[in-house]
């Protein structure tokens, strides 16, 4: 197991699209990737901030889009780095009205929560438990990967 440290090599730049100096950027608190069961899994903690642009969205009826991209490339010293895989994980969020809750969506498993708080929803579209996004045979144990998230 002696590849695990190098495949642990994060590297971790996130930008928060279209938001303006004033706007709080998204943080990634904290990514690990482990093999379970010879699948890479990501855990992850994101911190999604709740601003006025996304309380008035939801209140007027949008679907606000949540996306977190996870990438593993080879790196290489004279070439372009080898993208080796590059997963989306989708989560939407939207306001109801009628029951006065958040719904959270988790587009891939077809599952939902709700929540009366827009800080509590925000801070679950964070939470990611063993996202698996690459498959253990697909990589040379003696080749260094960076991950990105």
């Amino acid at each position: 197991m002696n590849w695990l440290p190098r495949m642990m090599m994060l590297a971790l730049p996130l930008v928060a699209a279209g938001g303006g100096p004033a706007t709080p950027a998204l943080k990634v608190q904290s990514a690990v990737v482990a093999v379970q069961d010879g699948v890479y899994a990501l855990d992850a903690r994101v911190d999604y901030p709740a601003t006025d642009e996304v309380r008035a969205a939801l209140a007027d009826g949008a679907t606000v889009r949540l996306a977190l991209q996870a990438v593993i490339r080879k790196q290489r010293r004279y070439w372009i780095d080898d993208k080796r895989t590059d997963v989306t994980l989708r989560r939407e969020l939207t306001w109801n009205i009628v029951s006065q809750r958040y719904i959270l969506r988790y587009v891939e498993r077809s599952e939902q929560d709700s929540f009366v708080a827009l800080e509590d929803a925000l801070a679950a579209a964070g939470v990611i438990n063993g996202w698996q996004i690459m498959v253990e045979r697909r990589l040379d144990p003696d080749t260094s990967y960076e991950i990105s998230v």
